[in-house]
């Protein structure tokens, strides 16, 4: 059973069918119909190029998998039955649990919505057309994924430039510096490239909003802003029945097993590992679904997850993008490095994700749907 309809959902069901086949029989428990391709939703609002759609049907098909619409309410381990948000009880033999994270608006910010940030950011961009928008927060609070902050406020810096508006953006990070999770010299570049597009950054800060006015912390300092957006912070499914941390975080081992819990697995946002990403949430599946696969009998062996990061950060068209890659041990960055000419993977596809990847690369044959929005520009 796999519950979730997600980057770590299909990763996870994809391998198993690769490494298991019919060894497996796999149900998908998913609350939409869709699939829906996230990692250039910052770009939609600039270039109107609607988010790309997979039908979970067709994948389902695809793997042998029965796909009901549902969601993950609560699981009994003892008796191996999930419950759903339907009422039903299901039974399983192996369940992942990829449900991914809940997000957590601040108050007196506008939350960027990645599944409508066309919606979401249709006021800042109509306000750059118009020329009255002059100063721009964008707020990576703790707790987050922040690629987006740093990608939205490049993005909209080089939109009012090309409309010869003279826009004022600040970034508001938790991080001690860009990107700091991803080593030295990842966050070095990264800094570089927004001090060449004129963005400021205040890191260590956080924003707390209380009548109508913003103040920022630490310092208490108390800014003014004609917008400001805020990536949300992201909180824990905390799944009745699986452990959970403090902000309802799944633990897991190095296989991504569920910490103490026998036959459950957890791969994606969901999980403790400090780093929200599809790269790592394929990766996550690959250890579940390796584990899965070998307890069936499958000729293949476990292999713990790894850590490694690939990843682009979409900085606009002169700025062109910024190719990463880093190993998170522990939350710190062993290793990382950098290109801004070639990815150093081989997928076409933005998630690095070893089965995904290669599907979404075949399914998409006339290009990524990242590179055509760029081209888009």
């Amino acid at each position: 059973m796999i519950a979730g309809g997600g980057v770590a959902a299909l990763e996870t069901a994809l391998a198993v069918h690769e490494l298991a086949g019919d060894r497996v029989k796999l149900t998908l428990l998913a609350p939409t119909p869709d699939f829906i391709y996230r990692p250039v939703a910052v770009l939609e609002p600039f270039v109107h190029i609607p988010p790309r759609r997979l039908a979970l049907a067709k994948v389902a098909a695809e793997v042998s998998a029965t796909l009901e619409h549902d969601s993950l309410a609560a699981v009994d381990c003892d008796r191996r039955v999930l419950h759903t948000g339907g009422q039903r009880e299901l039974r399983y033999d192996v369940l992942v649990v990829a449900v991914g994270a809940k997000t957590k608006e601040a108050p007196g910010v506008l939350a960027m919505d990645v599944s409508r940030m066309e919606e979401s950011l249709h006021g800042v961009i109509e306000e750059i057309d118009s020329g009255s928008l002059r100063s721009l927060a964008v707020v990576a609070p703790r707790s987050t994924w922040p690629l987006p902050a740093y990608e939205v406020a490049l993005l909209a810096q080089g939109h009012a430039r090309e409309q010869n508006v003279d826009l004022h953006t600040t970034i508001i990070t938790a991080e001690q510096q860009p990107l700091a999770v991803f080593g030295d010299i990842v966050s070095a570049s990264v800094a570089g490239l927004l001090a060449d597009a004129d963005i400021q950054v205040m890191s260590g800060a956080w924003v707390e909003s209380s009548s109508g006015k913003l103040i920022v912390n630490p310092g208490e300092r108390e800014l003014r802003f004609d917008h400001v957006v805020a990536v949300p912070r992201l909180v824990g499914p905390a799944i009745t029945g699986l452990p959970a941390d403090a902000d309802g975080f799944l633990p897991v081992t190095s296989h991504c097993e569920v910490t103490g819990v026998q036959r459950v697995y957890a791969a994606g946002d969901g999980t403790d590992f400090p780093v929200k990403f599809g790269g790592i949430a394929a990766q996550q599946a690959d250890a579940a679904a390796a584990s899965i696969a070998s307890l069936a009998g499958a000729p293949t062996e476990p292999r713990p997850f790894d850590g490694i990061v690939h990843g682009v950060l979409l900085s606009g068209r002169k700025q062109g993008s910024l190719y990463f890659t880093a190993r998170i041990e522990g939350g710190l960055a062993l290793e990382s490095r950098i290109s801004d000419t070639t990815p150093p993977w081989t997928t076409e596809a933005k998630i690095t994700a070893r089965y995904l990847g290669s599907y979404l690369d075949e399914l998409w044959a006339a290009g990524p749907p990242w590179r055509l929005a760029a081209r888009a520009r």
